[in-house]
């Protein structure tokens, strides 16, 4: 059964500083630095009407349980798009997101991307599923324990560089 997923993020800036910030590519690798990639690619895509497309590509120590670590070796490679729509009068903007990995697993989900009076916030929502009989469970349970560890890391980074 899929695990359902939700994390908010908190930047003490508005939504168009926080959103050029994570829409450049330095940004996007020295997050996946931070979270312990061995290598990492990222592009960048803007649409004609203010929409954006960010994909970064990751390899990853795989920190799974000895079963599933069996079905995908010492490494993971994660490849993370981001589909982004122009931003609203306010700065909100909204992002389909999805995560494949090179195991049998995958995450899907929504970014929302909102100001507040004193800050902007992301909230991260979606579903992990693992194909796996048996451990998918605990697959599951183990990348939402290290994507909000990379949550996290993109958090303390982007306000290192605010």
């Amino acid at each position: 059964m899929p695990k359902d997923f939700t994390h908010t993020q908190n930047f003490p800036t508005d939504p168009e500083t926080l959103f050029k910030l994570l829409a450049n590519e330095e940004f996007i690798l020295a997050k996946c630095a931070a979270t312990g990639s061995l290598t990492a690619t990222a592009s960048i895509s803007p649409g004609p009407d203010g929409s954006m497309t960010l994909v970064s590509t990751r390899v990853l120590p795989a920190d799974l349980p000895g079963p599933a670590k069996s079905l995908v070796g010492d490494t993971i490679t994660v490849t993370e798009t981001q589909v982004w729509t122009p931003a609203d009068t306010n700065g909100s903007r909204t992002a389909q997101v999805s995560v494949e990995f090179s195991g049998p697993m995958k995450f899907e989900g929504r970014l929302q991307l909102t100001p507040t009076p004193t800050e902007t916030t992301i909230t991260t929502t979606g579903k992990f599923t693992a194909s796996v009989p048996f451990i998918g469970g605990k697959i599951e349970k183990v990348a939402a324990e290290q994507t909000t560890r990379y949550l996290n890391a993109e958090e303390r980074v982007a306000r290192e560089r605010l």
